[in-house]
Formats: structure tokens, sequence, C-alpha cells
């Protein structure tokens, strides 16, 4: 006879499955994202699926959704030759940069009327991470995360969570420009002086300042980053690296 209760204990087999296949996804997700993160994939490479399919141990269904996901969030593009690093051009950047603007001046104002003390000392700790990160050789991927934590902390403490989301999506569209950026020589150190002037700016309580300060790191960021993609011989928007 069957024990009281024990149907409770019975797996729901496909919700096992469902469970499954997105763990599957998110290591294929993680697997690409890391790739280009760090440089193993290059700007406008093409990506062998067979080769993802070998590195994740994940099947070939799995990485094509996986493969589908990135390029709808602005990793990849998508064409008739397979998915390509995403190379953004000037004129998206600029059209990024521009939102990106108006949803960081929101963040910062927000963040020097209402953050406490014991959230500024602890966006100071991010930008410390941040420092010594950038005195030891580049690696984008740590930094990225760094830089995030820093962002992220100041977005949770002027309570705009829901800006994340959006920051997040225009990151993704432009990921190769600031690793390519992240990588130029000395230009992470400069960029944790930026993040200085910004933290230091939020101390003072002085709303302006931050906003021009959040800008300038922002430009030279771009800056950098295009600089770096054109010394690399990176391909032009839209053409694709064999």
């Amino acid at each position: 006879m069957e024990q009281e209760g024990s149907w409770a204990k019975k797996p729901d087999s496909r919700m096992e499955s469902a469970v499954v296949m997105a763990d599957l996804r998110q290591r294929v997700l993680r697997t690409v994202r890391e790739d280009i993160c760090s440089s193993r994939l290059a700007p406008g490479q093409r990506l062998d699926e067979n080769l993802v399919v070998t590195q994740t141990g994940v099947s070939r269904r799995v990485v094509q959704q996986a493969l589908r996901d990135l390029s709808e969030q602005g990793w990849l593009t998508t064409g008739d030759g397979g998915c390509v690093v995403r190379v953004p051009s000037p004129e998206e950047a600029l059209e990024i940069d521009e939102v990106r603007r108006a949803l960081e001046e929101v963040t910062v104002r927000r963040f020097v009327a209402q953050a406490s003390d014991s959230q500024l000392r602890a966006l100071h700790a991010t930008l410390l991470e941040f420092e010594d990160l950038a005195l030891l050789p580049p690696d984008p991927a740590a930094l990225l995360q760094a830089r995030d934590n820093f962002y992220g902390l100041l977005l949770r403490a002027a309570g705009v969570m829901a800006t994340l989301d959006a920051l997040v999506k225009l990151r993704a569209r432009i990921i190769v420009l600031m690793c390519a950026s992240l990588c130029a020589p000395g230009r992470a150190r400069l960029a944790g002086a930026e993040l200085r002037e910004i933290y230091a700016a939020l101390a003072d309580r002085d709303a302006e300042r931050a906003v021009l300060a959040c800008c300038a790191h922002v430009d030279r960021s771009y800056e950098a980053g295009f600089r770096a993609l054109k010394t690399v011989g990176g391909p032009r928007p839209g053409e694709a690296r064999d």
C-alpha cells in the first residue's frame, strides 16, 4: 500500500526536464559570454557551432537555442553564415550612449539625494576592488564584473533597480567595445581613476560633477575601445572574420 503523502515526493519529470534544459542553456550562455569577454572569441569572429557543442558537452539543439538568446541580447549577430560576435558601429554606440547618459543621470541624482553613508562606504569598497584589478595584467571579464559591482551598488542605493535590466541590455550590444577598451595598455588604470572621480563627486554629494564624471568615463571608454578595435584590425560592422 502506498504511504500517505508519498505522491508529493514523486518528481515531475516534465519539470525536471525543463530545469535540466535551462541549466544546459545557461552553461552555453556562460561559456560564450566568457569567451567573448576574454577575447577568445574576437570581434567579428564567426562562431563554430560544432566547437561550442564539443566545448560545453551540450546538444546542438540546446546550443542553437542559447545562441539565439545571445543574438536577442545583443552579444551576437545572426546571418546566413551563422552567428558572429557583434561589432558595434560608432553610430550605434552614440545611440546607446544617449540612452545610457539619461539613465545614469537619474541614477546619480537619486543616489546623491538618498544614499546612506554605509552605502557610500560599500561603493568605495567596489571602487577599491576595481583599482586592485587594474594593477594586474588585463582580465576584461574580471574588470567588467568589478565595474558592474560598482554600478550595481550605485543603482541599488539610488533605488532604481528597474534601470539595471535596461543597462545590462545596452552593455551587451557594446560588450566587444568595452572589452577592447579595458584590454588597451594602461586603460584599466585610467578607468579606475575615472571611477574614483565619480565616487569623489558622489561622496561630496555633488550631482552635477558626478553626472559629468560619468559622461567622461563612458566617452573615454568608447574612444579607447574603437581605437583598440582599429589597431587589431577588427572587421567593419557587417563583415565577419572566419
